[in-house]
């Protein structure tokens, strides 16, 4: 009987250690191992998609195209000096009756012993000897007016006379040494306060030959709507007109104001002016014509992101600082203007945490500090410390936001005024200190059980002047949506003309041509740079530092139908053609010419680009073959598709010979049916047209360079159609990983139960196997044991 039960049982084997070993097919620790393997594998190839997506990005595979060598600006002629204070001359309008108040405004800020040029303009002499001092500019007396019409009831007909300052200044100049630095006009009441250094910087940003026309509406919404417009520069708040468009206005303002009899003011009258020569308003936020009543603190201490260029009207609004009279508070302001200009009243908010204060800092001017955490965006913004022009409290009139001084008592801000201010130059970098008092006034008490502010009596802020503040070029990066970063691999600035890329061009395609507009918002990579006709050209023989290859690569017209042609003379660069800086003399003294001599025949280039992009299409032209004006005239083609017809390039060079002159055109390439989508080809052709001259010895065609440049996609990409935003939607961010995380645990808690439970169960399956199954035969005892227990 016991030996029956024996044989029921299932044989388990003992290795050495007398340890039993579980068959294959009930082991727990094979699955074990199998779920192991696949938490790593799955890990592996999370890992490897991670990875590989990023990979395409690896600076290793940048095309060498991308990299832009620096760029060295000038065509061996000496650079023009910048602009500078004595290249501005000041024109300022003033009243007999009131310069004897108003010059110490002028005092403040005009610069004595011939620093600056200009004249105050009164409407009749006056008997004081101060002001034929060198601490003031010279005195003017406008000429008569009262030949011209004013029509405009209530008004005041000086306005005649003030606006024809322009005219008179540049009278004053004509013929003089003087005039052969001025480059800017400016014009300003003698109530007017300019900061003469922001001024200058803000006159480099433009190029003086140009016709400019630049200053600032007012602050009042009504009397930009109604009385007078936003296109309009305020004469109070002053405004600079370059001194070519003041040349041509000296010489129409007296027929304009005639036509313009019924306006009330001189601004309004050479805006009207302007507006017939076609040359609009260029809006600088510096310029401050305050037309308001009351305290500038809501104004002045949240300046915009600019420079400070003047403020007027210092006889309506009160002192900008308390307990002193105008002037001395103008002195007061000076002094932190001397030190740093360019940062003068300009905010900076930062926050005590410890104490919950938020505190905008508008330096060299106040310091105010508010109980609580106010958003960046409140504080930009101006608190109403004064009234509209038209002394309504309907803040809707102005024109732009404001909010009110304080929503509760407990957020009353503390207002601290700029007391002193000085430069430490101890150390090896310069620091200016400024020193703040609290304002006396009275504050409600608050029960919020935050610090109060009034408990501070001064506060010092230590800076280094930036002189530079409103050179620097600004470049933000901000994290996409979720994503908690921002990353870039490398940036370059480049310093190139601003007529380099121009922002129209002819876009071209199947169906014609059509305007292209917005091409310099256009990020551009260059695919090739040609020297049609001539040798290579290196970055030392390049205004640029730019490399233009040799076009035999590219040259698709091998029937001996064009030839290449030199030119030895002087290339004549003008106004309004090309520059050195667009294509050098090495591109513009060589080309290749189609010849009637040699067949009618189209010369053309193929140059082989991707798939999926715009490119522009840059054709470089002087007339160097032709022996004669007027006798050049050949069609462009852009992929077979009519881009220019009877193209007369004496007419484009204003008809003067070997005078450069280039064509922009815009293709989009798209894939051939033959091709794959990868690839692609933009065909460049010239030929004879219809017009070409008859003369068998005369040019047919004739092409000097040609430039191909990728334009960005929709994606805002050069490489494929990948942004930045879906780059960081799939790569793993902290939520992936986290849920990668919590699905690893979860899978570790489940084995290690999985385990348990098949132990558990293999216990209770051989529980009896603790006993050995290996008895022998001749140990009765053991045996009659196990039979007996068994019965």
């Amino acid at each position: 009987m016991g030996e029956n039960n024996h044989k029921d049982q299932k044989q388990l084997s003992y290795d050495k250690s007398n340890k039993p070993f579980f068959p294959s097919s009930s082991s727990p620790c094979s699955f074990t191992a199998i779920v192991v393997l696949l938490i790593f594998v799955s890990y592996l190839l999370y890992s490897f998609s991670f990875i590989s997506f990023l990979n395409p990005y690896s600076p290793s595979k940048i095309p060498n195209s991308l990299l832009v060598p620096v760029i060295r600006l000038g065509s061996g002629e000496k650079p023009e000096e910048q602009t500078e204070l004595k290249h501005i001359v000041f024109g300022i309008a003033a009243s007999s009756d009131l310069w004897k108040h108003r010059r110490e405004y002028v005092k403040t800020w005009w610069k004595p012993n011939g620093e600056m040029n200009g004249a105050v303009w009164l409407d009749k002499p006056v008997n004081d000897s101060v002001s034929s001092s060198s601490a003031l500019p010279q005195i003017r007396i406008s000429s008569d007016t009262s030949s011209f019409k004013y029509r405009y009831r209530n008004g005041h007909r000086s306005a005649i006379r003030i606006t024809r300052i322009v005219s008179e200044t540049v009278r004053m100049l004509n013929g003089t040494e003087a005039e052969r630095n001025v480059r800017w006009v400016v014009m300003g009441d003698d109530d007017t306060v300019f900061f003469t250094e922001n001024l200058v910087r803000v006159l480099r940003k433009y190029d003086h030959k140009q016709f400019y026309y630049i200053g600032a509406p007012s602050e009042s919404h009504l009397q930009n709507l109604h009385q007078f417009s936003y296109g309009m520069a305020y004469g109070g708040g002053g405004f600079a007109i370059s001194y070519p468009l003041a040349k041509v206005l000296e010489k129409m303002q007296d027929r304009c104001i005639e036509r313009y009899s019924d306006l009330y003011g001189s601004d309004d009258r050479i805006h009207a002016c302007m507006a017939e020569l076609g040359v609009p308003l260029t809006k600088e936020v510096g310029f401050h014509q305050f037309d308001v009543y009351g305290n500038l603190l809501g104004l002045l201490s949240v300046h915009p992101q600019a420079p400070i260029v003047s403020i007027h009207h210092l006889d309506v609004v009160e002192p900008i600082f308390p307990k002193t009279n105008r002037v001395n508070a103008l002195k007061k302001l000076m002094i932190p203007a001397k030190l740093d200009s360019a940062s003068l009243v300009q905010q900076s908010v930062c926050y005590d945490k410890s104490r919950q204060w938020t505190m905008s800092i508008s330096w060299g001017y106040t310091v105010q500090i508010t109980r609580t955490y106010m958003p960046a965006r409140f504080m930009e913004m101006p608190t109403r410390t004064f009234n509209d022009w038209h002394k309504r409290r309907d803040f809707t009139n102005l024109a732009f936001n404001t909010r009110p001084i304080t929503w509760t008592d407990c957020q009353r801000p503390r207002v601290f005024y700029l007391s002193h201010v000085f430069s430490n130059s101890s150390s090896s970098d310069t620091t200016t200190i400024s020193q703040y008092l609290r304002h006396n006034e009275w504050y409600p008490k608050c029960d919020w059980g935050i610090a109060d502010p009034s408990d501070i009596n001064q506060i010092f802020v230590y800076k280094k002047p930036t002189p530079d503040r409103w050179n620097k070029v600004v470049i933000r990066f901000i994290p996409s949506k979720d994503s908690n970063f921002a990353f870039v691999n490398a940036i370059e600035v480049i310093s190139a003309p601003k007529d380099l890329i121009g922002d129209v061009a002819t876009s071209v395609s199947r169906d014609g041509t059509e305007k292209f507009n917005g091409l310099a918002k256009q990020a551009m990579e260059v695919v090739y740079r040609i020297n049609v006709g001539g040798r290579k050209v290196t970055p030392f023989n390049d205004t640029l530092w730019r490399t233009w290859v040799t076009d035999d690569e590219f040259f698709k017209t091998g029937d001996g139908s064009s030839e290449k042609t030199y030119f030895t003379g002087r290339i004549k660069y003008r106004p309004g053609g090309a520059s050195r800086e667009v294509g050098p003399d090495n591109v513009y003294n060589t080309a290749r010419v189609g010849k009637r001599s040699n067949g009618l025949v189209d010369m053309s280039w193929d140059f082989k680009v991707s798939a999926g992009y715009k490119y522009l299409i840059r054709m470089h032209f002087c007339d160097i073959a032709s022996k004669s004006l007027g006798r050049l005239y050949f069609n462009i083609y852009i992929n077979g598709n009519l881009a220019y017809q009877d193209f007369d390039i004496s007419y484009a060079a204003d008809d003067v010979l070997a005078s450069p002159y280039y064509i922009d055109f815009v293709v989009d390439a798209t894939a051939d049916d033959n091709n794959s989508p990868s690839g692609s080809s933009i065909t460049v052709s010239v030929g004879p047209s219809n017009k070409t001259n008859v003369d068998e010895h005369g040019v047919d065609a004739i092409l000097n360079g040609v430039e191909i440049m990728k334009m960005n996609n929709s994606m805002g990409s050069l490489d494929g159609y990948v942004s930045t935003e879906m780059i960081l939607s799939t790569c793993p961010n902290r939520r992936n990983l986290s849920i990668f995380i919590a699905m690893l645990a979860f899978m570790c808690i489940f084995m290690s139960f999985y385990i348990v439970t098949q132990r558990k169960k293999v216990r209770d399956e051989y529980g009896w196997t603790k006993l050995s199954m290996d008895i022998l035969e001749d140990n009765p005892k053991s045996g009659n044991q196990f039979a007996a227990r068994k019965a």
